[in-house]
């Protein structure tokens, strides 16, 4: 399944959800993809291209937004998802023909970002890990995180953050300002 070009995948996931909804999950449940790595998955190690965890990411966001009501919302609110920043670590190979899980799910929000881990597992076990922080904007700009959490599960609250993403977020600047 991860072959397939998201600019197919996502609109097709749209439509899906308008005919044949996903079964409703919470903002801060974990979201579970089967997936297969093929042929135009690989590189010259005959595994998962880098690049190629990355397009499976942002297709497992999309599907984990389906999931939890979210998606819905953005397309009738014409808001754009971004990603600020991605820090994923490779454990093991994801070889040619592997069928692997991508598990997503919400950690939390602050009044700017979401932050997210997504997981890609195979029968060897963690095959990747990564922290992905996000957020949805619209023509007025950024759209705070706990109004989108709001409009699908009035009441909730993010759990406790923990102090890496400050540190995460700290890092990023560093970096930003020597630009």
């Amino acid at each position: 399944m991860a072959h397939i070009n998201s600019f197919i995948r996502i609109p097709l996931l749209a439509i899906r959800q308008r005919i044949r909804p996903l079964k409703r999950i919470g903002v801060l449940d974990e979201d579970r993809l089967q997936m297969r790595v093929w042929p135009n998955d690989i590189d010259f190690n005959f595994h998962l291209n880098n690049s190629r965890y990355l397009t499976c990411m942002d297709y497992g966001r999309i599907h984990m937004m389906a999931a939890n009501g979210i998606l819905d919302l953005a397309i009738r609110g014409r808001w754009i998802p971004l990603v600020g920043s991605v820090d994923i670590t490779y454990r093991r190979s994801l070889d040619l023909w592997t069928k692997f899980e991508l598990r997503s799910r919400t950690l939390g929000w602050d009044e700017k970002w979401i932050y997210m881990e997504q997981s890609f597992y195979s029968k060897a076990g963690l095959a990747a890990i990564a922290l992905v922080k996000g957020l949805f904007r619209n023509r007025e700009g950024n759209i705070p995180p706990q109004t989108v959490v709001e409009m699908v599960s009035p009441g909730t609250v993010s759990p406790p953050l923990p102090a890496e993403f400050e540190q995460w977020n700290k890092a990023i600047r560093r970096r930003l300002a020597t630009e």
